[in-house]
């Protein structure tokens, strides 16, 4: 079940880097297991190996047809979690991935939007 609020079309999404390059797409959404609000973006990237990665949703806009966050695409490409398969993050990972982009460490407990991990895509981009 969908938390309410939240716009399934997000999920598939391309996701776009702060200068409007396309880096990846949307696996999945995080979300705060209390307050329902978005904590993390599952971002499988273009290209790379391993793909999955995640980026903080705290500052995601959502545009036509995409997703936006305020990262520039390296900085993205240089997130120090990277996974050959969609997971859960531990709580290590959220530690060393909030570090890396700026952001405070979540509080409470995230779960992902999408019941699963075996629901998530794993077509090639």
């Amino acid at each position: 079940m969908d938390a309410p609020g939240f716009i399934p079309s997000l999920i598939g999404a391309p996701l776009c880097a702060r200068g409007g390059s396309v880096a990846g797409t949307v696996e999945d959404l995080f979300v705060d297991a209390a307050s329902h609000h978005p904590v993390w973006l599952l971002v499988r990237l273009r290209g790379e190996v391993p793909r999955y990665t995640f980026v903080p949703a705290q500052r995601m806009a959502s545009r036509a047809n995409a997703v936006v966050v305020d990262f520039d695409e390296a900085v993205l490409y240089d997130a120090p979690v990277r996974l050959a398969a969609p997971a859960a993050c531990p709580r290590e990972h959220v530690a060393a991935l909030s570090r890396h982009y700026g952001v405070r460490v979540p509080s409470g407990e995230t779960r992902p939007l999408r019941a699963t991990p075996a629901q998530i895509s794993r077509v090639a981009a």
